[in-house]
């Protein structure tokens, strides 16, 4: 029996159709005559369910994932600069009025939602908080359970219980 090492047409296929991500994997598999499972094996890479090719399958989808992400994040990062020219524009109108009517403070209001959304944010507890880059998310909860249980120790003259690197991921309790 002899390995494949390349892949074939209906690959290529499929790593087209994942490329323009507007089509879902299951749509992808379909129409390349396969199951949703086997091309989540051929996009992890598993050998032993794919063969050979799911290395190479799994390289040029890693490309494609990449790819799509710069893409995302040039988009994101466009429309974020023209919603805040357009949001500086609204709030210089604004403030030349010397009262607000119902419909400018529903925009405002709208505007500012709209730019508290605009980067990813954490919430535990009472707390909030936003990030940019850096950790995981999973990483970003550890961490500020950490920093939580830090701070509700700082006024308590007990110190600060010790949290714990996995399980699940509740913070113990002090004991009395």
């Amino acid at each position: 029996m002899s390995k494949k090492t390349q892949l074939s047409e209906k690959h290529w296929q499929a790593l087209k159709l994942l490329e323009g991500s507007e089509v879902m994997r299951k749509d992808v598999a379909k129409a390349c005559g396969w199951t949703p499972n086997h091309l989540d094996q051929l996009c992890s890479g598993n050998i032993e369910k794919c063969g050979n090719t799911a290395t190479l399958f799994k390289m040029e989808y890693l490309k494609i994932a990449v790819k799509n992400a710069e893409e995302t994040k040039l988009l994101v990062k466009e429309n974020v600069k023209a919603a805040q020219s357009l949001i500086k524009r609204v709030l210089a109108e604004f403030s030349q009025k010397k009262k607000l009517d119902k419909e400018d403070k529903k925009l405002l209001s709208m505007y500012t939602n709209a730019l508290s959304k605009c980067q990813p944010n954490v919430s535990i507890g009472k707390l909030s908080y936003s990030y940019t880059k850096g950790l995981t998310p999973e990483e970003l909860i550890h961490e500020f359970k950490r920093l939580k249980a830090i701070s509700e120790g700082s006024s308590d003259s007990r110190g600060v219980s010790e949290t714990l690197t996995a399980g699940s991921g509740e913070l113990s309790e002090v004991d009395e």
